[in-house]
């Protein structure tokens, strides 16, 4: 999980010199977060903190609802034109009570944006490509994640953030109107939207502890919504976040479990998963503001005690609820129960240190089709969390779970396509059914394959598993870590189940790396060339991110991970035009999968034909003077030769499939073929798959900034001597 760090070094010719300039100090920015504690201290640490406040505040609070359909923007109007007036308060309030951080609704299911938020909305929007954000409300130069930021960190709280995926007033999971119900998912059209806009909540308010998304699991899913490259982008753009699932209530894909107290989810006894437990103080348990709650009344002091009592002897965080009103001020007796709770709570310090978490795969992998020995495999992959206590579940008219059944005897088996084949596969994780009320049919003995091409199957694990996979109370994934793979294909085969039946059950199956180096891919066809837009990330060739996923031949990846689209975001520097052919471009820092010798000018602008040069990258094409070649060596991809000037990237992967040009190789910190710093990747049908190097040995970023003075300096006295 730690040392994820980027090296790279240019040495540029004095043409491109002073953009590389520029480069240089940009990479510094970027990779200076890079992740420095392990999941393990990063989790201890936020548990440590136990107490925090929920805030919903946003245009539920001045109309009541759930995201049924857009209202007027203007009617988001709190009085004041300072919103440090009331986020003040909110800070104050938190810290009386002894809380540690906050969480602030940035997006709620209604798609309505209390930052200035720059993306354009999808064309699935039934409101158009109309902004709906602060700038259009009644004090449209507001920013209330900005002042909320500084407000708590003022007061020495962590300002984390929360996000909704689901969005159906831009037409993501369903539609407006519809609230609910069911609706497809299309990636390609909602992807540049979505990343955005995190890009955006991760690039321009620092540190962010803890991110929250909420819509995701339990309604659009985490396949439609690719898991995969949302987690690389988010430990691209701040590697030390801790991700959570709202209304998860199982660790699945997430790095901490949440429960939503007001459905019933809640920590079990005895548990010891790192954990965190949300409820409104409200006691008509609206989370939003209502004229009707101080009727109601709210939560007493020695009423919220009892809750982090409890939740802190489960290794849990009580995040509570305190709805703003129309002024956007806690109501006076919120702030005066919040005030008293040290009186009846303060931390106990006796508490033994989290237990070490369970292995997780860290670098998922979306399976693009399964198949399976009978029943509907894609019920094993369909990447909802099947909470029978959520709202609903998106692919079916029901509450319920979605699970795969197998029928006839055993064995049998689901075998997932992940549309590409890639390195390093080392984690396949089961998630039985959860609220069937019955363990019959849990896979108890299983065995794993993997496979290139479709047709031979090499076996890699064997083992069992418990028919109740209940870890420290709270049910849990089952896992199974094996050698290192390269595969397209990963079955898992059922030989024995719970309850001496033959019918074996799924809830879900996710694959991918638990380690260090992410999944590089090996071959394959090339991707579709990703989505176009700020923040888009890469289609079907997968995300470059740190620690993340490098499809060959897949859309290009930006600095910030975001894929071949619209123009660089503060600075970041993105691909432009309609996006690359199979391969994509690969931006200025030679990360992403080079295409077929497409042309891509210095800030990694358009896609070109076979043959077409490039300037600033690293494959695809003749590379230009002062050219970054990614790769140790200086190996480029298919489409040309790198001339002179060319700088490998220390730590990066080796790309084969072009000819090596005169290249000078970076500075020590990566193995050759990057197995130092993420596995190697070899040509697919268009380009290379390069993955983004991390350098576990020497480099840093020092080398980086050296350079980067003294590049300046060079510039210097080359305007100087005329």
């Amino acid at each position: 999980m730690n040392g994820r760090t980027m090296t790279v070094h240019h040495r540029p010719s004095a043409k491109f010199l002073l953009p590389v300039v520029s480069l240089s100090f940009l990479l510094v920015s970027t990779a200076a977060s890079a992740q420095t504690l392990t999941m393990q201290q990063l989790l201890s640490n936020n548990i440590e903190q136990r107490f925090g406040m929920f805030i919903h505040y946003n245009m539920n609070t001045y109309k009541p609802g759930w995201a049924e359909n857009r209202v007027d923007p203007k009617t988001f109007a709190p009085p004041s034109g300072d919103c440090h007036t009331f986020t003040d308060q909110w800070a104050k309030a938190a810290k009386s009570a002894g809380m540690k951080f906050g969480i602030l609704t940035t997006k709620h299911h209604d798609g309505f944006a209390i930052w200035p938020s720059k993306a354009v909305p999808p064309t699935t929007s039934p409101y158009g490509t109309v902004a709906y954000t602060i700038a259009q409300s009644a004090v449209p130069t507001m920013d209330v994640v900005k002042c909320y930021v500084d407000s708590f960190r003022a007061q020495g709280l962590d300002p984390n953030l929360y996000f909704s995926i689901w969005d159906p007033n831009n037409g993501i999971g369903s539609q407006a109107g519809h609230n609910t119900d069911p609706g497809p998912v299309d990636w390609n059209v909602v992807g540049t939207y979505i990343t955005a806009q995190i890009t955006e909540l991760l690039t321009n308010y620092g540190n962010i502890p803890v991110f929250v998304f909420d819509g995701y699991a339990w309604l659009t899913g985490h396949q439609q919504v690719p898991y995969q490259k949302i987690r690389a982008l988010v430990r691209q753009l701040q590697p030390n976040t801790i991700i959570v699932d709202h209304d998860g209530a199982v660790p699945w894909e997430v790095d901490m479990e949440y429960f939503e107290e007001p459905l019933g989810v809640t920590v079990p006894s005895g548990n010891t998963t790192a954990g965190a437990q949300g409820q409104t103080i409200a006691k008509d348990k609206n989370w939003f503001w209502r004229s009707t709650q101080a009727a109601a009344g709210y939560m007493s002091a020695s009423d919220i005690a009892k809750e982090i009592k409890n939740t802190e002897s489960n290794y849990t965080n009580f995040i509570l609820d305190c709805p703003p009103n129309l002024q956007g001020l806690l109501e006076d007796p919120v702030v005066t129960a919040l005030g008293q709770v040290p009186q009846y709570w303060t931390p106990n310090t006796a508490r033994a240190p989290l237990p070490q978490q369970l292995p997780k795969i860290e670098v998922p992998l979306t399976p693009v089709s399964a198949t399976a020995t009978s029943g509907s495999a894609a019920l094993a992959i369909d990447g909802y969390n099947d909470s029978i206590k959520g709202v609903n579940n998106t692919m079916h008219s029901s509450q319920g779970e979605s699970l795969w059944a197998s029928t006839g005897s055993l064995p049998q088996s689901v075998t997932l396509n992940l549309g590409k084949s890639y390195d390093n596969i080392d984690m396949l994780e089961y998630l039985p059914q959860r609220n069937t009320g019955t363990t019959v049919g849990n896979i108890t003995s299983y065995k794993v394959y993997v496979s290139t091409d479709g047709a031979t199957f090499t076996q890699v694990a064997t083992g069992t598993w418990p028919a109740d996979s209940k870890n420290g109370g709270l049910l849990s994934a089952q896992r199974v870590q094996f050698p290192a793979q390269t595969a397209q294909y990963v079955r898992l085969e059922a030989t024995a189940v719970a309850g001496g039946g033959t019918s074996a059950i799924i809830g879900e199956l996710a694959v991918g790396s638990s380690g260090l180096t992410g999944p590089s891919s090996t071959g394959g066809a090339g991707g579709s060339g990703g989505v176009s837009g700020t923040g888009g990330v890469g289609g079907a060739g997968g995300t470059s991110g740190r620690g993340g996923v490098t499809g060959t031949g897949g859309g290009s990846v930006s600095l910030d991970g975001s894929a071949d689209g619209s123009a660089a975001d503060r600075g970041r520097e993105g691909t432009d035009g309609a996006g690359a052919s199979a391969g994509g471009a690969v931006d200025a820092s030679g990360i992403s999968a080079g295409g077929a010798g497409g042309a891509a000018d210095a800030h990694g602008d358009g896609a070109g034909g076979a043959g077409g040069s490039t300037t600033l990258k690293g494959s695809g094409g003749a590379v230009a003077a002062g050219g970054v070649v990614a790769g140790a060596g200086g190996t480029v991809g298919s489409g040309g030769s790198s001339s002179t000037g060319g700088v490998a990237v220390a730590g990066a992967p080796a790309v084969s499939g072009g000819s090596a040009g005169a290249s000078v190789v970076g500075a020590s910190g990566g193995a050759s073929g990057g197995n130092a710093g993420g596995s190697s990747s070899s040509a697919g049908t268009n380009g290379c798959g390069c993955d983004l190097g991390r350098s576990n040995g020497g480099g840093g970023m020092l080398p980086i900034i050296a350079i980067g003075a003294v590049l300046s300096l060079l510039h210097r006295r080359r305007r100087h001597s005329g």
